[in-house]
């Protein structure tokens, strides 16, 4: 079954709580995410140097329809199994999927 990357690109919105963001992104929506059938994992970094956004999440895509698995995640945007908030930026993110290639390399 091919695996995938899903890459968010996210920021606070304009007047938003960035601790309320940071709670609900890590305590509420990656749990929800990795609930919905096809995501299996997930981590968040913090942009360090100037760039697009402040936040990046990288998420598991194990199916074998990526289009499939996040049309079925986006339609549960904003419902109970997927709450959202009001503290992101949802018309500045920018989502990316890409296809496993390799395994990762360690030296």
């Amino acid at each position: 079954m091919p695996k995938y990357k899903m890459l968010v690109f996210s920021d606070v919105a304009k007047g938003g709580d960035e601790a309320n963001y940071n709670k609900w992104y890590n305590d509420q929506h990656i749990p929800d995410v990795c609930r919905i059938d096809g995501f299996t994992g997930a981590q968040r970094f913090k942009n360090t140097i100037d760039g697009i956004t402040n936040y990046l999440a990288i998420y598991e895509v194990d199916a074998p329809d990526a289009a499939a698995a996040i049309a079925n995640l986006t339609s549960k945007a904003g419902t109970d199994e997927m709450v959202m908030t009001d503290d992101i930026d949802i018309e500045g993110t920018k989502v990316m999927v890409y296809e496993v290639l390799t395994e990762p390399y360690s030296a």
